[in-house]
């Protein structure tokens, strides 16, 4: 029986410092085909035709208030994840890579509590997107430029080729 490598612990760098301990939890970006119902004559119903990728969005939550982080509210950054993965039989250790670039759009402070950690979630509106995963890109995307490799195809290619650019 084989068992899944699972994702055991992560680190979290922005524009390059390392916010090991700091960052409690992390959200990669969801990446979401946009499409356009269409149902034309003959069809017995209707079919989504990909009409361009949704926006993507990403974010940290630190147990620290800090205002550097906090200063970075409006600016373009870079966030990098660095999750590890591993088997449960043995010690082996597997990386991904996610790297995201884009604004800064929000400062989202918890409630304060007594007696309690009050966090800080900060949300990155992601304009670039690359996911590798052991060594292998799986995603590639970039909205602004027009890019969006998945697997090994860049889906956009013959567009940007065909639009001249």
């Amino acid at each position: 029986m084989a068992l899944p490598r699972v994702i055991k612990n992560f680190n979290a760098f922005w524009d390059g410092i390392s916010y090991f301990g700091l960052a409690e939890s992390a959200k990669l970006p969801a990446v979401k085909i946009q499409t356009e119902a269409h149902r034309g004559s003959g069809m017995d119903g209707p079919v989504g035709i990909d009409v361009g990728q949704e926006g993507m969005s990403s974010e940290i939550t630190f147990t620290e208030w800090s205002p550097v982080i906090l200063g970075k509210l409006g600016k373009q950054e870079r966030f990098v994840f660095r999750p590890a993965m591993s088997s449960a039989t043995d010690f082996d250790a597997s990386p991904i890579i996610a790297t995201m670039s884009g604004l800064i759009t929000t400062s989202e402070p918890e409630d304060l509590k007594p007696g309690t950690v009050s966090k800080l979630k900060m949300i990155m509106d992601v304009r670039a997107y690359r996911l590798e995963l052991d060594g292998t890109t799986v995603f590639d995307i970039d909205l602004v430029n027009g890019k969006r490799v998945i697997g090994a195809t860049d889906q956009l290619a013959e567009l940007r080729r065909a639009m001249g650019i």
